[in-house]
């Protein structure tokens, strides 16, 4: 078994993961608005280089009220026009995506940036969505709590801390607990590129204190101040920025 995250559209590295290593488990984020290293994704398609610098910029600064303004101006032109291409160019990457993963078995959750009802139009024998679930493996029960945090971004993959708080309390005999998002553990979700203090589950973290998982796999901060943490006995792990780095983790490996 192989645990991948954010995958933002990186088709290439997805067509060179291993097919001999058991099935490959997505924690979300399939699809790329905006790579804060260069820019480049669905944002920049639609509204171009010099608009996507001013968003990524404002998010560096923290300026998120500003962010929403721009947002909404840049949609004033033609908002009906620009909402086909969104979705369009929404619609085509996940088709590319998932025209890659199926010749894999694939289990995923949604991460922030996920359209749920898109990604569970390509279902499949060989292509499922285990988000709720505990799924045993080799002796391990693995649970599943897929979902963004709430942030003032309110991107559509996001759900409240309520909801997902409900989805771990079934998830409570796991050895391995899988969530896109980590623990709100400051070291774990800071990234160091974008300047901020990224989201995190407060719900998680008390989760896992009084649970105690082996383990607890994540991805969502892309450059982590620290991407291994412990908890308690529980071993945190960020799995990577699989756009960037065609980082995974193989669950053989932790249990050597």
């Amino acid at each position: 078994m192989i645990f991948v995250s954010d995958v933002h559209y990186q088709l290439e590295y997805l067509n060179s993961l291993p097919q001999n290593k058991g099935p490959i488990v997505v924690l979300g984020d399939l699809i790329n608005w905006i790579d804060y290293r260069d820019g480049q994704g669905i944002a920049m398609d639609v509204f171009g280089k010099d608009n996507v610098k001013k968003l990524i910029n404002l998010r560096k600064e923290h300026k998120f009220d500003e962010r929403k303004t721009l947002w909404k101006e840049l949609y004033k032109a033609d908002p009906e026009q620009i909402a086909k291409k969104m979705q369009s160019a929404i619609h085509k990457q996940y088709e590319d995506v998932f025209n890659v993963l199926k010749k894999y078995e694939v289990w995923f959750i949604p991460g922030n940036v996920d359209d749920v009802d898109i990604m569970n139009s390509y279902l499949s024998s060989s292509v499922k969505n285990v988000d709720g679930l505990v799924v045993e493996y080799e002796n391990k029960k693995i649970g599943f709590a897929g979902g963004g945090v709430p942030t003032p971004i309110n991107a559509r993959g996001e759900i409240d801390e309520e909801t997902f708080s409900k989805k771990l309390y079934n998830l409570k005999d796991s050895n391995i607990i899988c969530t896109h998002a980590p623990p709100l553990i400051p070291e774990l979700v800071t990234d160091v590129v974008t300047n901020k203090i990224e989201q995190g589950w407060k719900s998680l973290k008390d989760f896992i204190e009084s649970n105690q998982p082996e383990y607890s796999l994540f991805g969502d901060v892309h450059q982590p101040q620290a991407s291994h943490w412990k908890i308690s006995s529980t071993i945190c792990i960020n799995v990577g920025y699989f756009r960037a780095t065609n980082q995974y983790l193989e669950l053989s490996s932790i249990y050597i």
